[in-house]
């Protein structure tokens, strides 16, 4: 019997099976118990439980490496498209009711990783991208690189809870310049669970960290070392909502003595000028979410200006940058939210640009 996406399988000559994730051409690759993705000859795999597509498909032997969708325009006849011309794997469907049970428990991670294929020369090296699902969530993905105004798709495809698959290799010379992944991804269980917000992320790689022998770690996913990026991660969102204003205030610091600035020429004394950008509050930027980001921020925000307000500034000018207008938008309905006595607006364009917003911390000013 030929097997399908979504079947689950057993070796004819090893022990163990899975579940077939993708096939190309007489091969099958099936997810194994361990989260790992093992090729075998389509010959050497039995099907032992099929999903409910390939019971009810009407599709013969002869079209294993084909996808074919209904073509209503053509009256219903079916129009095979070569699965080799296709930018995203073949998912088939996802069996919600299947005997694998999901366990319990809400935390979420969702990391990329480049791995050298070369670990003796990492920085020389060609580099493989994985995905990792490090939750108790299922997840459908996408990966895309952004060209332009509009992205190329990479992968797309579903992940068990803590399993990982490879994405693509990326040649040395490709990741000299500046890449940005868009990485978009839906959490789900087969039991009953507590929903997730759908991930949307827009991940700018640094070439910089490919030159760097030590950006490559020791790691909790894989063997050697690698680059590891954050997508989303419910322990270090648990960790923030423990920060209090000292501890962010302690982390700031920090920052500023590990890299210290030469004092600005104070054109007036009474207006304190912060910089809310998040390379000016912490190291690492790489390592947090979005969510994450504009929490710290806006808490960096709290701290400075319940500072100002005490102080004797009588203006404070907050830089928040242009981007998507999130952070400006966040911190300006706190202003209203909180502090509806104080009189906000742009700061001047000439000196900060559009990326500002002046708060008057005393009446008349």
């Amino acid at each position: 019997m030929k097997c399908k996406v979504g079947d689950k399988v057993r070796f004819l000559n090893d022990v163990g099976g899975g579940k077939v994730i993708r096939i190309v051409k007489n091969t099958v690759y099936v997810l194994d118990g361990d989260g790992f993705e093992v090729p075998a000859l389509m010959s050497d795999v039995i099907v032992v439980n099929q999903s409910a597509e390939s019971r009810y498909s009407n599709t013969s032997d002869s079209s294993e490496n084909a996808i074919v969708p209904v073509d209503k325009q053509a009256g219903g006849s079916n129009v095979a498209i070569e699965q080799s011309n296709l930018a995203y794997e073949d998912m088939g469907s996802i069996d919600f009711l299947d005997d694998d049970k999901d366990t319990d428990g809400d935390m979420l991670g969702l990391h990329l990783a480049f791995v050298p294929v070369d670990q003796s020369k990492a920085v020389d090296s060609d580099q493989e991208l994985y995905i990792i699902n490090d939750s108790s969530y299922r997840a459908f993905y996408s990966i895309s690189r952004w060209e332009g105004s509009v992205v190329k798709p990479l992968r797309a495809g579903f992940l068990y809870p803590d399993s990982k698959v490879m994405v693509k290799v990326f040649a040395r010379e490709t990741l000299n310049a500046d890449v940005t992944l868009n990485i978009q991804c839906i959490f789900f269980k087969n039991i009953e669970f507590t929903p997730q917000q759908p991930e949307y992320y827009d991940l700018r790689i640094n070439p910089t960290k490919f030159f760097r022998a030590g950006s490559f770690a020791e790691n909790e996913f894989f063997e050697v070392r690698a680059i590891i990026y954050s997508i989303a991660d419910s322990q270090k969102e648990e960790l923030l909502k423990t920060l209090t204003n000292s501890n962010i205030e302690r982390v700031i610091k920090q920052k500023d003595l590990n890299n210290p600035k030469p004092k600005a020429k104070k054109v007036d004394v009474e207006v304190e000028e912060i910089d809310l950008h998040i390379q000016e509050l912490v190291d690492n930027p790489n390592d947090f979410t979005a969510g994450q980001i504009i929490e710290m921020q806006l808490a960096r925000f709290k701290v400075a200006l319940e500072g100002g307000i005490k102080s004797k500034a009588s203006k404070m000018v907050f830089i928040h940058g242009v981007g998507n207008g999130k952070l400006k938008h966040e911190l300006r309905k706190e202003l209203d939210k909180s502090y509806p006595k104080l009189r906000y607006q742009d700061a001047s364009f000439k000196e900060y640009g559009y990326g500002a917003t002046m708060v008057y911390l005393k009446a008349g000013k």
